[in-house]
């Protein structure tokens, strides 16, 4: 063979100038000579001599690089499937050698175990119940002294109000306030906790050092049925406390519409007056409580009744409408007033 052998091009002419050292060659045939191959068949992988590019007379390729992309179909979904089996095999052999071989009874003895700790893995947590109560408890343990008794009156916590009841501890008991448990479950709304302190002797028309009622506390937290019970009990419905209010002056400041009409119903004056002079509807207009204005007027409150300052309810909603304009006429033209 010459020194200068040519790559043969596409119609298998060689072409001149590349060695035999240097030229692709398919495979080594009898007698050491090299197989030329052209252009064409490098790119399309056509065998050569029923040998494929890459496996031709077992050279390896030089460069180091898989040569599945210059496979044939046959052989490509040849290897494919033998790759599947493989996968195949090895998990088939992970399987058998994950089971337990029951030869004898210490296998069956873990093989419970096991299945026992996947269970308890895998099981849902109860749901945390909440903490029983443990105040009838510390009733029956602790006696209950003239603080706790009416922190429970607030909270509504009938045991203690029952322990302490149960040894002998006075209804009427109060604070250095003089508010007593009534005045307190009345204002919290604890209707059943009246009830109980009632029938247990407390005074219906206790005052604290305001000398408001616990019609007042009911009336302030807006309880109709609270009102209701202490009315039925005798509770007076036109007391005073030190600045001459009425629990119709607290029923229309704190804006409880309910409770408002249903102490008118039950014989509340309605133009009472206090130390200013004021009556409940110099107080609707001055809190702008406009249900209630409009419910002492439908019952008949005067309108002509002055105040201390000689204004009238209609005079307060006059003078109390300028104050707005005039407010509102010095922002105007203000630089942080947004027009």
């Amino acid at each position: 063979m010459e020194s200068e052998a040519g790559l043969l091009t596409g119609d298998n002419s060689p072409i001149k100038g590349l060695s035999s050292s240097a030229s692709l060659t398919g495979g080594v045939k009898n007698g050491g000579t090299m197989d030329f191959i052209s252009i064409r068949q490098l790119v399309s992988g056509e065998s050569v001599g029923m040998k494929m590019l890459g496996f031709g007379g077992g050279v390896p390729d030089p460069g180091g690089w898989s040569s599945d992309w210059r496979l044939g179909p046959q052989e490509a979904v040849a290897r494919e499937k033998f790759k599947l089996e493989e996968e195949k095999r090895k998990r088939l052999e992970r399987f058998n050698s994950s089971r337990l071989n029951l030869e004898n009874l210490k296998d069956l003895e873990n093989l419970v175990q096991r299945r026992r700790e996947k269970r308890l893995r895998h099981r849902v947590p109860p749901k945390e119940e909440p903490e029983p109560k443990v105040e009838l408890q510390q009733a029956q343990l602790v006696p209950v002294d003239l603080e706790m008794f009416l922190k429970a009156a607030a909270e509504n916590q009938e045991a203690l109000i029952d322990k302490y009841l149960t040894d002998g501890g006075d209804p009427n008991a109060h604070d250095k306030l003089h508010r007593t448990a009534l005045h307190w479950a009345c204002l919290k709304g604890h209707s059943q906790l009246v009830n109980k302190l009632l029938a247990a002797g407390a005074t219906v028309d206790a005052r604290d050092l305001l000398d408001r009622t616990p019609v007042f506390w009911a009336c302030r937290g807006g309880h109709l049925d609270i009102l209701k019970q202490l009315l039925n009990q005798g509770a007076q419905v036109n007391a005073r406390d030190k600045i001459w209010s009425t629990p119709l002056h607290v029923a229309v400041r704190m804006g409880r519409s309910d409770c408002l009409e249903h102490l008118i119903e039950c014989g509340a004056h309605l133009d009472t007056q206090d130390k200013e002079g004021d009556t409940a509807l110099h107080e609707a207009v001055r809190h702008g409580h406009y249900k209630a204005m409009k419910l002492l007027l439908l019952y008949g409150a005067k309108l002509g009744m002055q105040n201390m300052a000689s204004l009238t309810p209609v005079q307060l909603a006059r003078d109390w409408q300028r104050g707005i304009r005039e407010a509102l006429q010095a922002h105007v033209g203000h630089s942080r007033t947004r027009c």
